[in-house]
């Protein structure tokens, strides 16, 4: 029973705030987003003691707190989290998301299904390249952010995507698919030395992941 109490909680608050006032909410929706995306930039800085491999680390530990529950085995929002190495440098893995993003800006590459589309680019630097994409059908927006680090056989990215629907839980792998369908479109999971790392409990809803319609 102890293991349903986060769940009832979620659904709790999603009740309570539907029953505040309009611009209580608003507060409220906004603290919420602030607070994700601060957990996202803390995750994907680089430091000593945050080395590569972090990911595995927290999908391997069985006590891992990224996910608290054993009954829902997602973030507990819609979000995801993977770290990527490439076998060219970063400065062609960037050149080469950007120019995908640029192709897929408009609504036109969705008319025939799928949310290849509607993507942005919101910052870029040396080391960084943010931007948003939006769902074609239901216009709901997702920020996401690669950072990327030299390495000595090409590029390492900690990445991560996560939907701006405050009370947003599960996302059919949408917030994977952000990020991936980006890199399987300019083919960098095509060059050698590519690797991925994540799983269901970084990253909602992974495996079941169907990138061609999300």
């Amino acid at each position: 029973m102890t293991s349903l109490i986060p769940v009832l909680c979620i659904f709790a608050c999603i009740a309570f705030c539907h029953a505040m006032p309009q611009g209580n909410l608003n507060l409220l929706d906004n603290a919420i987003l602030q607070d994700l995306n601060d957990k996202h930039e803390n995750y994907i800085e680089f430091d000593q003691d945050n080395e590569i491999g972090a990911n595995q680390d927290q999908c391997d530990d069985k006590n891992s707190t990224i996910n608290s529950i054993d009954l829902f085995p997602y973030p507990l929002h819609a979000s995801c989290r993977v770290e990527w190495t490439f076998g060219v440098d970063c400065t062609e893995v960037a050149a080469r998301l950007v120019n995908q993003i640029d192709l897929w800006t408009g609504p036109e590459n969705c008319e025939g299904g799928g949310e290849k589309c509607l993507y942005k680019v919101t910052s870029q630097s040396k080391r960084r390249l943010r931007g948003t994409h939006t769902t074609p059908v239901s216009f709901y927006v997702d920020n996401f952010s690669f950072r990327f680090r030299p390495t000595r056989y090409g590029c390492y990215s900690k990445s991560y995507s996560y939907s701006t629907v405050p009370y947003a839980v599960l996302d059919y792998g949408t917030n994977y698919c952000n990020m991936f369908n980006l890199i399987d479109g300019s083919g960098l999971n095509k060059e050698p030395n590519f690797s991925e790392k994540t799983c269901n409990k970084i990253c909602t809803q992974y495996t079941t992941a169907d990138c061609e319609v999300y």
